[in-house]
């Protein structure tokens, strides 16, 4: 990987708390520097309010809390933490341009003060620069593998190749699955997968399959979820500028049993 620091967002939530174990997991993993970060609204001082302190003050503690949280989960791992003023999304966003991956909690009730959580990692994962994970659901050591969902997009590549090098992190396999629209090919050539092929060559420690399947994408993706250890997919491409997960995107940041990686 070219860039080597992991971003991820807190607001001293569980969905939060389990976004930094993830994330400084795979900080030691990659040799990646860890960034925490918080956001908070300053309110201006008016006669008589109680000073404005108190809010950078709770946004401190936060993630000096989850500082102490990334070096449990990750001993030796290298963290910086900031709390920033601002509204959670352009922060996350801003931060995420120089970094190699941005990670945050998934769905829960509540969470900022300015933008609840579920809103915070939808928008994020639709218009971050960088790949973007949403850590939900169950992952570790004895989850299964990485599961890439693939279509004939532009995106499927970046996608396959993800894929790929996470399974390579994690020494596990991939599990390539197309729902509809594509059909299976030719019987003869069955050896042949050009979206898998190259990155077989470049990851050959990679056990990989590949499985059409009929149905509804975002049931079929988020069934698999279940057993898996991390989910990818694509942004899909939209209007002249920005980019959105479309529906089955969007259905797995609701309901994946697992962390899903929107692959960039």
């Amino acid at each position: 990987m070219i860039k080597t620091r992991i971003v991820v967002g807190v607001d001293g939530s569980a969905q939060g708390a389990a976004a930094v174990g993830w994330a400084a997991t795979e900080a030691v993993r990659r040799g990646a520097e860890l960034r925490i970060l918080t956001a908070y609204y300053r309110r201006r001082s008016t006669p008589g309010s109680t000073p404005t302190h108190s809010a950078e003050e709770h946004a401190g503690a936060i993630v000096q809390r989850a500082v102490a949280q990334a070096r449990a989960a990750a001993p030796g791992v290298e963290v910086k933490c900031q709390a920033l003023p601002g509204y959670a999304v352009p922060v996350l966003l801003h931060a995420a341009e120089e970094s190699a991956l941005l990670v945050v909690g998934g769905r829960h009730e509540g969470g900022l003060p300015i933008l609840p959580i579920a809103s915070v990692s939808s928008q994020v994962a639709t218009q971050a620069r960088c790949s973007v994970v949403v850590v939900r659901g169950r992952y570790g050591p004895e989850a299964g593998a990485v599961v890439a969902g693939l279509d004939d997009g532009p995106s499927s590549s970046t996608v396959a190749g993800h894929a790929f090098e996470e399974a390579s992190l994690h020494d596990t396999g991939v599990e390539a699955v197309t729902v509809g629209g594509a059909k299976a090919p030719d019987p003869l050539g069955a050896d042949l997968d050009a979206q898998l092929d190259p990155w077989r060559e470049k990851y050959p420690e990679v056990r990989a399959s590949r499985e059409y399947v009929d149905g509804r994408a975002d049931k079929v993706l988020v069934q698999r979820s279940r057993s898996a250890r991390l989910m990818v997919v694509g942004p899909r491409t939209h209007g002249f500028q920005g980019l959105m997960l479309g529906s089955i995107g969007s259905r797995l940041l609701q309901r994946s049993g697992c962390p899903v990686l929107i692959a960039r």
